[in-house]
């Protein structure tokens, strides 16, 4: 297909780094793959955690205390999503390599 990305390896610091920026994770999701696959774990991600710490930070009367426990899901949030990157970056760089070992040992034989 046209809009498939080139096969060759992605760095995964670079990838993990653009999974900050708003539109470049979506480069980051379509370069390694798995656009769709983020796009559903982050969307469920954001309703899970947002769910839970904004009912929790409404029962409780301390603003303090609302304003941390919203501040830690959010940061849980980006560490899974950070990780979820990494996984699959390594996991795209290593089908990659294994595809093309496999063509260069066609290649010579």
């Amino acid at each position: 297909m046209v809009l498939d990305p080139p096969r060759e390896q992605v760095n995964v610091k670079r990838m993990m780094i653009y999974s900050f920026i708003p539109f470049l994770s979506i480069y980051a999701g379509w370069r390694i793959q798995k656009f769709w696959l983020l796009t559903g774990i982050n969307f469920g991600l954001g309703l899970v955690i947002g769910g839970l710490t904004g009912g929790i930070a409404n029962s409780i009367d301390n603003y303090a205390a609302s304003l941390a426990i919203i501040i830690s899901g959010i940061a849980a949030e980006i560490a899974i999503s950070l990780l979820l990157v990494k996984h699959y970056a390594t996991e795209y760089n290593e089908k990659i390599s294994a595809a093309s070992g496999t063509e260069s040992q066609s290649t010579t034989k």
